[in-house]
């Protein structure tokens, strides 16, 4: 440990923790999107931990590119990092972390502004969410591929439990249903007289000895 590069312990350590959130964003996402923890976990709650496992992963992976600014070992500079494929070591391995990044980038942002753009702001986050669906696998092989210590034991059996939690929750995703939303009370209708009913009809009251006389009017007119 003596004759490793601090910097590239902190490289290590930071890469390592950023594919561990990015792990957990996805699991805590597919957990909103099923529900196969009921009432257990209400919806905002995963919603508030998916956002703030995301942020968290952005600051350490922010972390992990500073450092290998400054790693005296193999230094790069801003544009080695930021485009895919001009990286002096690992090309390959090091544009596939590249490309998670910027796979990452947009769903980040767009969360923030969402709410901000209306309508227009659901149809770009949920663009954007489908291009971050990507950043996942894409870091799982620069993970494999850059790193040096990838295929030691403890390294494959994280990979093994990412991996297999990420499955797992694909699986019931994808079979399991979720809860049924209860229906919105409906609120009682008020009786009203249908307009179509008839009238009630009364009776005409004629007075007493009014019959009589109109009974004998046609007798006296014909005398």
């Amino acid at each position: 440990m003596a004759d490793i590069p601090w910097t590239w312990l902190l490289i290590r350590g930071s890469g390592i923790t950023t594919w561990a959130l990015l792990t957990a964003v996805v699991a805590w996402g597919l957990l909103l999107r099923s529900r196969l923890l009921g009432s257990f976990a209400p919806p905002q709650r995963l919603m508030t931990m998916h956002r703030w496992l995301g942020a968290t992963a952005l600051a350490f992976l922010f972390v992990h590119l500073a450092l290998l600014l400054v790693d005296p070992v193999v230094p790069f500079t801003v544009p080695q990092i930021l485009v895919p494929g001009m990286a002096p070591w690992e090309t390959l391995a090091v544009a596939l972390g590249t490309l998670a990044m910027w796979a990452m980038l947009p769903v980040m942002v767009m969360g923030r502004l969402r709410s901000r753009l209306g309508k227009a702001g659901a149809a770009w986050f949920k663009r954007a969410h489908l291009v971050a669906y990507a950043a996942w696998p894409l870091a799982t092989a620069h993970y494999v591929m850059a790193g040096t210590d990838a295929l030691t034991e403890w390294s494959l059996a994280l990979l093994g439990a990412g991996a297999t939690v990420i499955v797992v929750l694909l699986l019931a995703r994808g079979f399991v249903p979720p809860p049924a939303r209860p229906a919105p009370a409906r609120a009682p209708l008020a009786s009203t007289p249908s307009a179509a009913a008839p009238a009630p009809v009364t009776p005409a009251v004629t007075a007493p000895g009014t019959e009589q006389a109109s009974t004998r009017e046609p007798a006296l007119s014909t005398l």
